[in-house]
């Protein structure tokens, strides 16, 4: 591929229907894109533990128990991820007119004690593909581009967003197999 970046800032949907695989039914924000390879995380998979756990284990109080931790992907399963979206935090990894990730333990810290705008979601684990490995798998129709506004990861449960998405773009992603456009009546 060579325009760089080309997914930053992008929804794709996997569009395998194999329920064996780990993607099946996965929408991933992008990141990060470039020659070197791509950067995401899976948006709409939680795990069953709780924010208070995690934040405990990392040895943070917090006052509060209310938001899900996502599964963000199969690499670094362990690490925990914060996608946020307050632009002028220096230790995350920003996309313009997008969404923002970081690992660091003070905005960690800080959603801990409620200095953290409510903006914001857990992840543990993030998706990685190596240089071409994401524009191979997308020349294969294995995923579907969505360009859709990225604070909608805000405004619903994970477990909503492809419904949200589907209604916003104007057909069912999930009914999609090899490219094919299913319209919504």
């Amino acid at each position: 591929m060579s325009e760089e970046n080309f997914f930053v800032n992008k929804f794709l949907f996997f569009q395998e229907k194999n329920q064996n695989d780990y993607f099946y039914n996965a929408l991933v924000y992008i990141f990060e894109h470039n020659k070197n390879g791509a950067l995401g995380v899976v948006m709409n998979k939680i795990i069953p533990i709780s924010e208070e756990k995690i934040f405990k284990s990392l040895n943070i109080k917090t006052a509060k128990d209310q938001k899900h931790i996502l599964n963000g992907g199969p690499v670094d399963i362990n690490k925990l991820f914060v996608i946020h979206n307050q632009a002028e935090e220096k230790e995350s990894l920003c996309v313009e007119k997008g969404l923002n990730l970081t690992s660091s333990i003070d905005v960690l810290k800080s959603i801990g004690q409620g200095k953290f705008n409510d903006q914001y979601k857990l992840a543990l684990g993030y998706c990685g593909w190596d240089a071409g490995q994401l524009d191979y798998e997308v020349s294969k129709n294995s995923w579907l581009i969505l360009d859709i506004d990225p604070l909608v990861v805000f405004e619903r449960d994970p477990k909503d967003l492809v419904k949200e998405i589907s209604g916003q773009v104007g057909y069912d992603i999930d009914k999609i197999q090899n490219s094919e456009i299913i319209t919504k009546h």
